[in-house]
């Protein structure tokens, strides 16, 4: 398993708790920058990928990425990720 965000493989599982919720589909930075901003998240029950601040990742396990929340409600504000509106962003992995 990865130790940094910058090293997480699209196809990681990401859970809430015990709960998975998806995969990771990528991982950006801001502009030129090296270090993770983002993670795009395959989230399995919207059916879309969502991106996600790095500030959400509480931890990075043998099983995968474990956000913060609790709740998968809690990340339903989140629109739908559409490259095109995030012209600053610049995919790492």
């Amino acid at each position: 398993m990865a130790r940094l965000l910058e090293d997480i493989e699209p196809g990681t599982p990401v859970y809430l708790n015990d709960l998975q919720i998806g995969t990771v589909s990528g991982v950006y930075a801001q502009g030129a920058a090296r270090l993770a901003e983002y993670v795009l998240i395959a989230w399995t029950e919207r059916n879309d990928e969502v991106l996600v601040a790095t500030k959400e990742v509480a931890s990075l396990e043998a099983k995968g990425v474990i956000l913060m929340g609790e709740d998968p409600e809690g990340y339903l504000e989140l629109p739908p990720f559409v490259e095109a509106n995030y012209p600053s962003i610049r995919r790492l992995r």
